[in-house]
């Protein structure tokens, strides 16, 4: 590659990482309990890390979204032979592991979309919260 060519490569790069790789904002959501007490946490779509404050103890953890791949045999015309196919999916249903510092934990499932999530986390002991999330 001549000196000229390899210039104009890595500007190019330059430029398409300061233009499209800029990581998703953080994302603020509330814990609601059943008693409609207000707590508060954060999203960080681009690592896939979710924290939040329950009652003054800081929990944190990670989310993962479910996936899985499929795969099918597909049959053409007349003699033909079989065609492999194979389908990755992902959807925008996520689960939340999330420990304190003391060791409590937190469990979450919610729905995840653009800028908006909803779902609840549940503790061991049985207390419940209701995750809502609208940054639109």
């Amino acid at each position: 590659m001549t000196k000229r060519l390899k210039t104009i490569c890595s500007c190019l790069l330059v430029v398409a990482a300061a233009a499209g790789c800029a990581a998703p904002k953080p994302l603020p959501f509330q814990l609601v309990d059943s008693e409609s007490r207000v707590q508060k946490g954060m999203l960080f779509p681009g690592r896939q890390l979710i924290e939040a404050m329950v009652d003054g103890q800081l929990y944190k953890g990670f989310y993962i979204f479910a996936s899985g791949e499929a795969y099918s045999e597909t049959f053409g015309g007349w003699r033909s032979f079989p065609r492999d196919t194979q389908t990755t999916y992902s959807s925008n249903s996520a689960r939340a592991q999330l420990v304190s510092d003391k060791g409590q934990r937190l469990s979450c499932e919610f729905l995840f979309e653009s800028r908006r999530a909803i779902g609840e986390c549940r503790s061991p002991s049985g207390a419940v919260y209701q995750l809502i999330a609208d940054g639109n």
